[in-house]
């Protein structure tokens, strides 16, 4: 009995024993046990899960330099473990490509489009794109007026900017103004006071490239920011998407034929003008046998091929058309557009990338690669002294993007009715098919106000 009794007491100690220790592992000191198993990340309800990296479509016209976007990808990559595949299609049949992969359902995760909202029509873009005017973080840095540009008539934007904007204005051989006594106009008047004297010294003011079509479209285009802009406004541009306006109906458009008519009867241009091109108005400009022309930033690359960097650094100025009252607006072209389906398979990773790709690291990188102007602010971008002239412009608010652009329905065929006015002088024949080429190109697109 006696040995019973003692087993019974010994494990009643033992129990204690066992209840004090469990007791003493909840006494304030957050040391696990020794032998307390230890908790998996799996195990914590308030962990997220590790995401598995994956693979992103990056789809490309193949007449781009995939070059600047590559050593992006690759800092991507090193950041979140996500690859990028760079999938280059034939660039003559990119949109019609690109539309087809979108009717099979085969959406790329981000990709390169040309600028402006008329790609939004093309794409149908309310069915089949991310909209991203919401998204924090994406319109900081970049210059109003693109901002202005990317979005729709409701606010709406379907693509993100990228890339460099480009110019168009008047280009001018500086040597020649220095020896002439002259420097760039303040308003349009004082522009053909500097064009008259510079052909009583000798020199041709003005060159155009009648011959080759699309040269003659620059003066009418950079007119349209400095004067026609100002007559109807953002509002009159939004009544012409609509088909709420004639073209006929604006008297600063009708002005700039006008203006055109005067230059030619003046004998301001060069003198076979109806044999003009672009090739022979580089040579004349580089020789000084001209002093300005109405010309977009491609010829700048061009000059430099035949006159060296030097000479386009230091002999080659730019101004705006001039307005009635000041030195005018400059205008600008847009930069191409990121993109990503509303049905991509990796939607979230494909956000994160475009965002990525607009961080100023990203952005300084590209522009490292391909400098130009930049349409973010702050960015780091090599200038030519005249590309460095419009970015004062647009640092001072000065800058607005082609009308072309902003337009959903194109002025067709505007090269040639330009050659046809040069021959005629016949401002309203050409104003009244400039309209009806605009109306027809509306009607076809079947956009709002033209059927």
């Amino acid at each position: 009995m006696r040995k019973m009794k003692a087993v019974y007491l010994t494990m009643v100690f033992l129990l204690a024993a066992l209840t004090l220790a469990a007791c003493g592992g909840n006494n304030g000191n957050n040391t696990p046990a020794t032998n307390a198993p230890e908790k998996t990340a799996a195990a914590d309800p308030t962990k997220e899960p590790a995401k598995e990296p994956v693979t992103l479509t990056f789809l490309i016209p193949n007449t781009d330099d995939a070059t600047p976007y590559t050593q992006i990808f690759k800092d991507f990559e090193a950041k979140t473990g996500n690859k990028v595949e760079v999938q280059a299609l034939p660039g003559g049949d990119y949109d019609n490509m690109l539309k087809t992969r979108f009717s099979t359902g085969d959406f790329p995760d981000v990709f390169l489009m040309q600028p402006g909202t008329k790609q939004y029509v093309k794409l149908r873009a309310e069915e089949t794109l991310y909209e991203w005017s919401g998204e924090a973080g994406v319109w900081d840095n970049v210059i109003e007026s693109i901002t202005e540009f990317q979005k729709d008539t409701s606010g709406k934007a379907y693509g993100v900017p990228f890339g460099k904007t480009g110019m168009m204005g008047v280009f001018y051989n500086k040597d020649v103004f220095a020896k002439a006594g002259i420097e760039p106009p303040t308003n349009y008047a004082n522009l053909l006071e500097i064009a008259k004297k510079l052909k009583d010294s000798g020199v041709t003011p003005f060159y155009e490239g009648v011959k080759d079509g699309w040269p003659t479209q620059v003066f009418y285009l950079t007119g349209w920011v400095s004067q026609v802009d100002q007559e109807i406004g953002d509002e009159g541009v939004q009544k012409l998407n609509v088909n709420g306006m004639k073209l006929s109906e604006i008297t600063a458009l009708k002005d700039l034929f006008v203006k055109a008519k005067e230059i030619k009867d003046l004998g301001l241009f060069q003198k076979n003008t109806l044999s003009g091109t672009f090739d022979e108005l580089q040579n004349e400009l580089g020789e000084g046998k001209v002093a300005m022309a109405f010309m977009l930033d491609g010829i700048l690359p061009q000059l430099e091929k035949k006159f060296g960097n030097d000479f386009v650094k230091e002999k080659i100025g730019f101004f705006p058309f001039p307005s009635a009252t000041d030195t005018g607006t400059a205008m600008i072209t847009p930069p191409n557009q990121l993109m990503v389906p509303s049905k991509a398979k990796n939607l979230e990773a494909a956000k994160e990338l475009v965002k990525f790709m607009i961080s100023s690291e990203s952005v300084n990188s590209f522009y490292k690669l391909h400098p130009g102007i930049p349409i973010f602010k702050g960015a780091d971008s090599e200038l030519y002294p005249s590309q460095q002239t419009v970015q004062e412009y647009i640092d001072a608010g000065k800058s607005k993007v082609n009308v072309q652009n902003r337009l959903t329905a194109s002025f067709l065929d505007l090269g040639k009715i330009l050659q046809g006015f040069h021959i005629s002088g016949d401002v309203d024949a050409a104003i009244k098919e400039m309209d009806t080429n605009y109306v027809k190109d509306g009607n076809s697109k079947r956009l709002e106000g033209f059927e």
